[in-house]
């Protein structure tokens, strides 16, 4: 055996006592001197970040203007990042950017650029800071518009502070006087073109590379409508049953071992963000759909649930997985475009056939073709070049599922002030599902606008 003597024991009864008491009195200050002594570790940084929001703390994302190199706390008592956890930053840029701060604030991204020494803090530590979400408030707009227009005008920016760095070593004044604008928005008119917003996956994506975990969303909240569409119940709701079920997540977790026999076992863990939620692969399962696993991807599993009796919670075995761009294919019948007749434009049909037509299914590709909506000035016509001829697009009335083997059809959810119906355009317009096409209706006409529907009986093959 092994034990402690009285006195060791003593010691190590007094600092957890002394901890939990700093926990419970000053949780939020606490926890920031915890991920600091962690920050370096990005496993240990996501599983205490996980601790605070169980702790309905707040965590304030990086902000170049408000954050130290540690996690602190503010005045009203949120953890603020700690700029050093941001990957590809370091001691040196921190301390070379919090000496300017000092002077005073950075007012834009050219103030930044020409204020901090280009060798130490260069294009890509500005790059990680725009990722991580450190540049926000530098510019106009939400996350997704703000990221999006730094990054387009970084390389302007860093040029002409290069180049106001040459013109002050050499004693040249600028004929016109200050590079830097005046104002932030003349900035971005002036460093770079307005660049379209990142969707939010590019965002949850760039945050998760520079800062290790996903600060501003999850992707999967984007796909809980839909995934709920496919399968009954969240994790969370999860209860052992005689048969199969289908589950839903995102991989978050990924790990193999061997068997006694020498086969293969796969564990992944699933996240909805409900619950977490462990899957196995045993050696048959896991031959089948090993090129088709990998991290941060979202797939639907049938398998059975059983009762972990080590953790209490549920586990599962799988028996088929998909991805969700395979369930799309296979089983989303609609997709619905839900409009208001003032915002269909004289060209609308066409711009809607312009979108629409890369992701025709391949059988229904004719060279010349109309899309009419009522309500529109007259219909569209546009060419494919090289397809062969085929019959004019009509709309049929109507909210008709049509079979998967057709396709997915394209229903306008078309309301007036005084009256509201669906219009399904006709079987030559079935489309395939794709996430690129998804994206771009949904920047195009709004995220809360595009609806994806799916067959009522889902059986995974």
């Amino acid at each position: 055996g092994y034990g402690f003597n009285k006195s060791h024991s003593a010691a190590y009864a007094l600092v957890s006592y002394q901890t939990a008491w700093l926990k419970t009195h000053y949780p939020a200050y606490f926890m920031a001197a915890v991920l600091s002594a962690d920050m370096q570790n990005t496993d240990k940084i996501v599983t205490l970040i996980d601790e605070c929001n169980a702790m309905d703390l707040t965590i304030v994302p990086p902000d170049i203007n408000m954050g130290q190199f540690n996690f602190t706390v503010n005045d009203a008592g949120e953890i603020v990042y700690g700029l050093g956890a941001i990957r590809g930053l370091g001691a040196g840029p921190v301390e070379v950017l919090l000496a300017a701060r000092d002077q005073s604030p950075f007012v834009s991204l050219l103030d930044l650029c020409q204020r901090v020494d280009p060798q130490t803090v260069n294009k890509r530590t500005m790059e990680a800071l725009i990722r991580a979400g450190a540049l926000d408030n530098l510019v106009k707009g939400d996350p997704d518009h703000a990221r999006a227009n730094l990054s387009a005008m970084l390389p302007g920016s860093v040029q002409a502070a290069e180049q106001s760095s040459r013109n002050q070593a050499s004693g040249v004044e600028d004929l016109f006087g200050e590079i830097a604008p005046a104002e932030p928005a003349t900035e971005e008119q002036s460093f770079g073109p307005r660049a379209q917003a990142w969707s939010e996956q590019e965002r949850l994506q760039a945050e998760r590379d520079t800062l290790g975990l996903y600060l501003s969303g999850h992707p999967i909240e984007e796909f809980l409508p839909e995934l709920a569409k496919i399968t009954r119940n969240r994790l969370v709701e999860l209860r052992p049953e005689r048969g199969t079920q289908l589950v839903s997540g995102l991989v978050n977790g990924f790990r193999t071992m061997k068997s006694k026999a020498g086969d293969t076992i796969a564990f992944l863990t699933l996240d909805d963000r409900s619950a977490r939620f462990e899957l196995s692969l045993f050696a048959k399962e896991y031959e089948k759909y090993r090129d088709l696993i990998q991290k941060d991807i979202i797939i639907i599993a049938e398998c059975t649930v059983s009762v972990d009796d080590y953790t209490g919670g549920m586990r599962g075995r799988a028996k088929q997985v998909m991805t969700l761009p395979e369930a799309r294919k296979q089983f989303a019948n609609r997709l619905a475009l839900k409009l208001r007749s003032e915002e269909l434009a004289p060209s609308f049909c066409e711009h809607l056939a312009a979108i629409l037509a890369p992701y025709r299914r391949p059988e229904h590709m004719p060279a010349g073709d109309q899309l009419a909506v009522p309500g529109t000035h007259g219909p569209a016509t546009r060419a494919h070049p090289g397809s062969q001829p085929g019959p004019p697009i009509g709309v049929q009335p109507g909210p008709q599922d049509a079979p998967q083997a057709s396709g997915c059809k394209v229903v306008i959810d078309y309301q007036r002030e005084d009256s509201r119906g669906c219009i399904m355009l006709g079987q030559d317009w079935s489309i395939l599902p794709t996430d690129e096409l998804l994206q771009r209706l949904r920047r195009e006409f709004g995220k809360d606008r595009v609806e994806l529907g799916y067959s009522q009986s889902i059986t995974l093959n």
